[in-house]
């Protein structure tokens, strides 16, 4: 009598299900970057607002400014905004880059903190057998800061970038032939363009923080360790953020949809109720979006750390029957999984043995 037995083989780690499986089991992996990302956006926000009625306080309105705004005419009310905001532009600039400057620096120090923390408990998830802390933490604290600096390097001039494009699409409308639907369609692929290289330059920037934080490097050797990864893992690395870049755009498509819900209603209940309603989805979408990030986050960790250790190989599964002479229970149960193999015996009583032996070595009479 012949028995079979179902090997079961675990399927290999992915970057997606790796990174939401650590962010789900250690979620102070999530509370911890969301605490330093909603700080620093509380604090633009807060000192954002100062600044702005700040600078509104500094506008002069006449009694004919405010006649022309309420009789509610697009023209007149657009004279009326001209000559409030005429010669304001340089107070603006000195205003933005009073404020700018200062949360930039609080940017950089908030991140290299918050993200050095992060890192660091991933890779102590992901590699148990390494004492991350016992490193020098002023020299990847260095160059965490030296790559934060980098990135808001990179947004300031990807700001610059924008303002060069909107005056150089600027150029084809001019006050004898005003085209400005063609001056706002030239100036599309020139934000597509600036968007590509500054999104594509940042993500390396980012991904080579896990090299500062696991290693040590310095911030040029990071970036150098993070593109030999991208050649060496190109397949695993686009279909991990693929996935994750499709997930944040059908969380935007759900919050923009839900959020058109409460403003469809603005007329019919009161206005602090809409402005809280649209608030707090606009909250909830950014705690998502912060969610997905740290699991992308996890994700390539995890995949930086195949690369440089690769799981070992799935044992090759064989074909086996186990011959029986009676119905008592199996003697061997073998489970197969992608990292070892487990074995476990239950073995009939001695008594059993004996007698089964007996049997074979001397056949009854029946047979003879």
């Amino acid at each position: 009598m012949q028995s079979s037995y179902i090997l079961k083989i675990m399927p290999r780690p992915t970057p997606v299900r790796d990174g939401f499986s650590a962010v789900w089991h250690q979620p102070s992996f999530y509370f911890a970057e969301l605490a330093w990302r909603w700080s620093w956006g509380g604090a633009a926000l807060f000192l954002g607002g100062l600044a702005f009625f700040e600078y509104l306080h500094t506008l002069p309105v006449t009694r004919l400014d405010l006649l022309l705004l309420r009789t509610g005419q697009p023209a007149l009310a657009g004279q009326a905004l001209a000559h409030i905001f005429h010669g304001s532009g340089a107070r603006l600039v000195m205003a933005t880059i009073l404020m700018g400057l200062p949360l930039v620096a609080l940017w950089v120090v908030l991140a290299s903190m918050g993200r050095m923390v992060t890192l660091r408990g991933l890779l102590e998830r992901f590699v148990p057998d390494k004492d991350i802390s016992s490193r020098a933490p002023m020299r990847p604290m260095r160059a965490m800061v030296a790559l934060n600096f980098l990135r808001a390097a990179l947004a300031l001039a990807g700001v610059a970038a924008l303002l060069g494009g909107m005056i150089l699409a600027g150029f084809i409308s001019t006050p004898k032939h005003p085209r400005p639907g063609l001056a706002f369609l030239a100036f599309l692929p020139l934000l597509a363009l600036i968007w590509m290289l500054w999104s594509s330059v940042n993500w390396f920037l980012s991904l080579a923080a896990t090299f500062v934080a696991r290693d040590g490097q310095p911030a040029f050797a990071a970036l150098s360790s993070a593109v030999d990864l991208c050649r060496r893992q190109a397949g695993p690395i686009a279909a991990a953020s693929f996935w994750f870049w499709l997930m944040h755009v059908v969380a935007f498509v759900a919050a923009t949809t839900a959020v058109m819900f409460p403003l469809s209603l603005a007329s019919l209940v009161p206005g602090k109720v809409t402005l809280i309603l649209v608030g707090a989805l606009t909250l909830a979408y950014f705690a998502l979006v912060d969610y997905f990030y740290t699991a992308r986050l996890a994700g390539y960790v995890a995949l930086a750390e195949w690369d440089r250790n690769p799981p070992p190989e799935p044992p090759p599964v064989v074909a086996a029957s186990v011959q029986r002479f009676d119905d008592d229970e199996p003697l061997f149960a073998v489970t197969v999984t992608a990292t070892d193999v487990e074995a476990s015996a239950e073995f009939p009583e001695d008594d059993d043995i004996l007698s089964d032996t007996q049997s074979r070595s001397h056949p009854t009479d029946s047979t003879e």
